[in-house]
């Protein structure tokens, strides 16, 4: 292994990982706010109204690992999951400790 390729895979691991062991600060919130529903919001149902309500398609693997601190999560995830389980993105992000009102964005019907 050359001197280059040490640097190069020293860089990749963030340093929230590298500090932390955690590759996000959303996924035990994501957790939360799906339990926080009654009954509780499935991966796949959570996936669903993400992709539907956002145009991004979210899998119930990339959720998974999302909440399991495995994966790094985008900014437009973020946004699909807050929309997807009617909280604040703050509360996401762990800016705030109150998810926000709670309220459900009705799916669009399929036209």
């Amino acid at each position: 292994m050359t001197w280059y390729s040490r640097r190069v895979r020293q860089r990749r691991a963030s340093a929230i990982r590298r500090e932390h062991k955690r590759s996000n600060v959303i996924g035990e919130r994501v957790r939360a706010a799906r339990h926080l529903h009654a009954p509780v919001m499935t991966h796949e149902h959570t996936c669903q109204r993400a992709t539907r309500l956002s145009g991004y398609a979210l899998t119930r693997d990339a959720l998974v690992r999302i909440e399991n601190q495995q994966r790094s999560a985008y900014d437009y995830e973020v946004i699909a999951l807050s929309l997807a389980l009617g909280v604040d993105v703050r509360f996401l992000l762990g800016l705030t400790d109150d998810p926000g009102s709670m309220t459900l964005v009705p799916m669009p019907e399929d036209s």
